[in-house]
């Protein structure tokens, strides 16, 4: 089917009349334009405390987006270039792709990406985010790996999705895609943030570990960029803030020098998160990465509880089912929901009562139930986590 726009009639070039036959909302179509103009997230913040939304961006005067300090006549310019509504091409991508759109003050946002400055105001994603995905790992490393890099990369990642973590990572050939597959091979689940737009197929020969994802709903492939955005190198320093962004910690293995691996972890130090190496042969290029950041204070990392250990969380293998079933059988109604509210991340006992709807007082009864029978454990400043 052809989708087609009409010429916009705000002199701004407002998209305020369309005509089309994909289920593509206006909303959609003003946010998939902000993208298209590749602002930066600084200003493009700006311009949304300011204005609220996309649309109202595109429908202000020029004369006044002029006096908007954050933003450069190169940037004015972009925004009333009237070549950055999405074309036909673009839109028909988001359709058949089924993708979706999560602004940054969406409550879908990821949480951790949430406390990034430099989080993007939008974005786009391939496949399905959720809660469980607040508690992830990135891992990440080089493209041209060793026999014992990739095996290293998958059987960590098998481990720790095994104990509930989401592992992150680029999607590149080589540690990435071991990374993901060890996810998949879990049962769990894995985020893939691409340096290109979600509907450039790159790299070409990890389409069918992307698919998968989608298909078996055991993640997301999520970009920044627009649609169409080619993988220019500049682009994947800048999309590794989200892969470190979205995770609690980051894992490297084998990384060279000059690896980009190492701007993952760097930028993970810059947000606060832990970082993390596993010790590679002393003798080998791509070592000297991994190497040296240990050297530098990062977690010597030799198994999944080392990364556990790191953290700070306490954690055990997913149970058996039945004995998980049996466990939760014996509770009552309460203990099962506060059960329910709680994960590897810790939560404060006020933010769990306002959520289950309790006091405080009956909240922390319940919870000292639930810790006796070994179901959760307090952490400091008043926080709890699941251990089941």
């Amino acid at each position: 089917m052809e989708w087609t726009l009409e010429t916009p009639t705000h002199e701004f070039g407002g998209v305020s009349s369309v005509r089309r036959t994909l289920p593509v909302t206006d909303e959609q179509l003003a946010w998939l334009r902000l993208t298209n103009v590749e602002l930066s997230p600084r200003v493009a913040h700006a311009l949304l405390l300011r204005y609220g939304t996309p649309a109202r961006i595109f429908a202000a005067p020029p004369d006044e987006l002029a006096g908007v300090p954050e933003l450069s006549p190169d940037q004015l310019t972009r925004l009333q270039d009237e070549s950055r509504i999405p074309t036909d091409k673009q839109v028909a991508a988001f359709e058949k792709l089924g993708l979706t759109l999560i602004p940054s003050d969406s409550p879908d946002y990821p949480m951790l990406l949430r406390e990034v400055s430099d989080r993007p105001a939008c974005l786009l994603v391939r496949g399905r985010l959720d809660d469980r995905d607040n508690t992830a790992v990135g891992v990440v490393g080089t493209r041209r790996p060793s026999p014992y890099g990739r095996e290293v990369a998958t059987s960590l990642s098998r481990d720790l999705a095994e104990m509930g973590f989401t592992i992150v990572s680029g999607g590149a050939m080589g540690i990435d895609a071991a990374a993901h597959r060890g996810a998949i091979q879990a049962g769990g689940r894995t985020i893939v943030v691409l340096g290109c737009g979600l509907d450039i197929p790159y790299p070409a020969l990890n389409q069918p570990l992307f698919d998968e994802i989608v298909e078996n709903d055991q993640g997301a492939i999520v970009s920044e960029y627009p649609l169409g955005a080619t993988p220019e190198s500049w682009r994947f320093p800048v999309r590794n803030r989200l892969i470190s962004g979205l995770s609690m910690g980051v894992v490297v293995i084998e990384a060279g020098q000059q690896s980009g691996a190492l701007i993952t972890a760097s930028t993970a130090a810059e947000q606060g998160r832990d970082v993390m190496a596993v010790p590679g042969n002393v003798d080998r290029p791509g070592s000297v990465g991994t190497n040296a950041l240990i050297m530098d204070g990062a977690g010597l990392v030799t198994c999944a509880q080392d990364v556990v250990h790191q953290l700070g969380v306490t954690v055990h293998r997913i149970p058996a089912e039945d004995r998980e079933a049996a466990a939760v059988a014996e509770l009552s109604q309460d203990q099962r929901v506060i059960l329910a509210h709680l994960g590897l991340i810790p939560k404060h006992i006020d933010v769990l009562a306002a959520e289950v709807e309790l006091t405080t007082a009956q909240t922390s009864a319940v919870l000292t139930i639930l810790e006796l029978k070994g179901l959760v454990r307090r952490q400091p400043g008043g926080t709890y986590i699941r251990t089941l």
